[in-house]
């Protein structure tokens, strides 16, 4: 029924050169800065990714477990429906953690813009690519967001159905049909935010090479 959320997350570099006094290098450098710093506010983001995996699976066993108990073991049902209902709001929690990271992230990724007009041309125009792709990919996670909150919705519906003694199977069965049309939903925007994250790392390194920065790639 589930499919793990489980999104690309941007890559951390350790700069190997120290500062210079060339205009071009000190705008390089000072992006690097604030580059590398919105990757660190994103830990928040990839810390709650695990945890929404590890929720996302038991609440999957809750489910199977409701679907092979008889509808006339009601107290069963609905002690295990409030169990997957509590990890629902558990889930609803982490999101708003990933949202406010990538929030934090998007703020700081910004400042880089006050240093484009002192930059080479090269790494000007690869830095350009990189910002409009940092939106793409924003973007792309607000579409994320709103999708798993939607199917958050959907879940908790489901779960308060299965508590219902009177719940008939049409009515069951077309909410469990909302329910996985919202894991497909997530599934393409989950999909669309990595490959701009891969296409923003691309980037991000083109950048550091336009710019001339001596950076290590930290896996």
């Amino acid at each position: 029924m589930k499919k793990w959320m489980l999104t690309l997350v941007i890559g951390l570099t350790i700069m190997m050169l120290a500062a210079c006094t060339d205009p071009h290098n000190q705008a390089a450098e000072s992006m690097y800065e604030h580059l590398e710093a919105s990757v660190e506010l994103e830990s928040e983001f990839h810390e709650a990714q695990s945890e929404l995996v590890e929720l996302e699976q038991q609440e999957n066993d809750l489910y199977l477990e409701m679907i092979e108990v008889n509808m006339d073991e009601l107290d069963e049902i609905e002690e295990t429906a409030d169990q997957a209902l509590s990890i629902v709001e558990e889930r609803r929690q982490l999101m708003e953690v990933e949202m406010d990271s990538i929030d934090a992230a998007k703020e700081e990724f910004d400042e880089i813009e006050g240093y484009l007009d002192d930059l080479n041309e090269s790494a000007g125009e690869v830095a350009n690519d990189m910002i409009s792709t940092k939106e793409d990919r924003y973007q792309a996670f607000v579409e994320l967001y709103e999708s798993y909150q939607t199917s958050l919705d959907r879940d908790e519906e489901l779960y308060n159905m299965l508590k219902d003694e009177d719940l008939e199977k049409e009515t069951l069965d077309e909410q469990v049909e909302l329910v996985n049309e919202s894991y497909d939903e997530i599934s393409a925007a989950q999909e669309t935010f990595n490959e701009y994250t891969n296409e923003f790392n691309d980037l991000k390194r083109q950048f550091y090479e336009a710019a001339e920065l001596e950076v290590e790639f930290v896996e």
